[in-house]
């Protein structure tokens, strides 16, 4: 009964709400101003350029042995942890790890436009929800935002894409989304690039290059007032593609040295040099790719890398460069069947700083080092080398549907820091092994 009564009262007073509302002095509203803001502001539709909309939906589920240190809750495994030993001498980071997550589906468009200075024009704008920090993940990040002007054997590109040592033609197929990192170079830049045929199959690119992503801080790369300078040579033919690249980098990490209650002016820079030479070739049952890089600074590359700040009393802190040394090889069965085979093998080492200034406070500096893999610091722990093993099944069920599975090992030297960022006693060797599975819809 009572639940009746107060139906009736709510009804009663919805009406009497209704009507006081409805007797209320607002305006009329004339028709024109029920229209939206799209409908009121008629704009002409570009009719010469047209838009291919393109994604895929993925889910990503994993398991870890150990603890790792990584990015994105760990989709992106980069190094075993090091041991952490407690009261007892047993190790804490011995402990393994389950997850899964959906941030890497990506939806992207492809653009063609009129012509431009009897150019072809296109573009790419492209986005996934993995964010741009840990504490964004989930949140939408661009990825690609990049236009293309292409003349009959020159082609000019502007915008955010693939750094130019992220050699498309040759790149390791794990379904990690790694991409073999720290191994091999993984980053996406704001860039200027000019590509110029010299033949049908060779061509030389230059690119100077800016760092947005992938560091903790770019502000040295911004007062190095200056951009990264690259220079590549490629050979392709139908089924082989060969290049070697060569990139200088010029940074100032800091305007200034607080030595004490004494501050000085600075303009110590950073001059790194990495090269890198690759190679894949296509048979009838593989695709077989290769690279291996000299590499310096090599943490904005998102590699085992970085450089180290000296600091003496009363001196400005002076800046060297840490050398790294990577090869890998991956081997990729070509097959129209559903069923398709893989396996990546890698390694890195930590060369260190060729220079160390000896008596001083070292400190190490870029992503690696943020992420706690190395340093130069007493007292602190280092990774001097990693390899890492991953074989790989593809199960093509259509053009749209797949499932990748991976297992992946991987193995760290980590050791007592040395003022080069080298590693020297109580080295232990870390070990990792990863269970992923990926399911891709493709649109």
């Amino acid at each position: 009964m009572k639940k009746k009564y107060l139906l009736i009262l709510t009804i009663f007073a919805s009406s009497v709400f209704s009507k006081a509302f409805a007797q209320q002095n607002f305006p009329k509203q004339k028709q024109s101003d029920s229209l939206t803001l799209a409908e009121k502001v008629e704009v002409p539709a570009n009719k010469n350029v047209t838009v291919d909309f393109y994604g895929f939906i993925r889910h990503d589920a994993f398991f870890d042995s150990r603890q790792v240190i990584g990015a994105g809750e760990n989709i992106v495994p980069l190094y075993p942890a090091d041991e952490v030993k407690d009261v007892n001498g047993e190790d804490i980071n011995a402990a393994s790890q389950f997850h899964m997550l959906s941030v890497l589906s990506r939806a992207g468009i492809k653009l063609k436009g009129p012509d431009v200075l009897n150019a072809k024009t296109s573009g790419i704008l492209e986005g996934e929800f993995f964010g741009s920090s840990e504490a964004g993940i989930n949140q939408f990040r661009v990825r690609h935002a990049y236009v293309t002007l292409d003349w009959e054997n020159t082609q000019l590109g502007i915008g955010q894409f693939w750094h130019p040592m992220v050699v498309l033609e040759c790149l390791p197929n794990v379904v990690n989304y790694s991409t073999g990192s720290p191994i091999f170079a993984l980053n996406r830049n704001p860039q200027v690039r000019l590509t110029q045929k010299l033949n049908s199959k060779f061509k030389v690119m230059a690119a100077a290059i800016s760092q947005r992503d992938f560091t903790p801080d770019n502000t040295a790369y911004r007062n190095a007032s200056m951009p990264s300078m690259h220079l590549q040579f490629q050979y392709k033919s139908e089924k082989f593609v060969a290049g070697i690249a060569q990139q200088y980098e010029n940074l100032r990490p800091q305007l200034s040295t607080t030595s004490g209650e004494i501050l000085l002016a600075s303009n110590e820079r950073v001059h790194s040099f990495t090269t890198m030479a690759y190679a894949s070739l296509k048979t009838k049952p593989l695709k077989i790719s290769s690279a291996v890089m000299l590499a310096q600074n090599a943490a904005s590359l998102v590699m085992l890398g970085g450089y180290v700040g000296y600091s003496r009393p009363g001196e400005v802190d002076v800046f060297e460069t840490m050398n790294t040394r990577s090869a890998w090889i991956d081997f990729q069965q070509l097959t129209t069947k559903k069923i398709a085979l893989g396996l990546y093998l890698g390694g890195v080492k930590n060369a260190g700083v060729s220079n160390p200034v000896e008596g001083a406070i070292a400190t190490t500096y870029g992503v690696t080092s943020a992420w706690g893999a190395v340093s130069a610091t007493e007292g602190d722990r280092t990774i001097n080398h990693l390899y890492r093993v991953v074989p790989r099944i593809d199960f093509n069920l259509n053009k749209s549907f797949k499932f990748r599975f991976e297992v992946e090992r991987t193995a760290a030297e980590w050791a007592d820091a040395q003022i080069d960022a080298t590693g020297v006693g109580n080295e232990i060797t870390a070990t990792n092994y990863r269970v992923h599975l990926a399911t891709f819809f493709t649109f």
